[in-house]
C-alpha cells in the first residue's frame, strides 16, 4: 500500500490535482501495480481525504497510549518517529491517528522508522499542509536520524 500511496504522491505533487478514481486505476495498473493493492491504497486514502476531524483530537494534545497489536508492529523507533514528529508539532494528534491507521494497514510489512515518516508525508500532503510535508520530505530526503 505505502508503494502505491508513495507513487502517487511523487506523480501529484498537489492532491487535489489528482485524476478521477477510474483514472488513477488505469495507471496505477499500467505503472505494475496489482488491483487488490490499489483497490485497498485508493480507499484508505478516499477515506483520509473525506473524514471530517474528530472533536476530541483536536483539543489540548495527549499523550498516545498504543495498543498491543501497535506494540507488535511499531518497535521504539517507530514509536519515538512519532513522539518527535508530534513534539515537533509537525503531527497534530489528528494525523498522528492517520499515520498510525495507515501504518497498521501495511499488511505482511516489516514497519521501520522510514516507513512512519513516508506515512508522515502522505498524511499531510493528502491534508494539504505544505509547510509541515515540505519539512519531512527533506527530512526523508536526507535521511537524517532522530537520535
Amino acid at each position: 500500500m505505502l508503494d502505491i500511496l508513495v507513487y502517487l504522491y511523487e506523480s501529484y505533487r498537489m492532491a487535489e490535482l489528482a485524476p478521477d478514481r477510474d483514472s488513477l486505476e488505469r495507471k496505477l495498473f499500467a505503472a505494475g501495480f496489482d488491483e487488490s493493492s490499489v483497490k485497498g491504497a485508493l480507499d484508505w486514502f478516499g477515506h483520509l481525504s473525506a473524514t471530517e476531524s474528530h472533536p476530541r483530537l483536536v483539543e489540548v494534545p495527549h499523550f498516545r497510549h498504543f495498543a498491543p497489536e501497535e506494540q507488535e508492529r511499531l518497535d521504539e523507533d517507530c514509536i519515538a518517529t512519532l513522539r518527535f514528529l508530534e513534539e515537533s508539532e509537525i503531527l497534530d494528534a489528528e494525523s498522528r491517528e492517520w499515520v498510525i491507521n495507515g501504518l497498521m494497514h501495511l499488511h505482511g510489512e516489516d514497519i521501520a522508522p522510514e516507513q512512519v515518516r513516508w506515512m508522515s508525508l502522505i498524511v499531510l500532503w493528502s491534508r494539504g499542509q505544505i509547510e509541515h510535508y515540505t519539512f519531512l520530505e527533506e527530512f526523508l530526503l536526507n535521511e537524517t536520524t532522530l537520535h
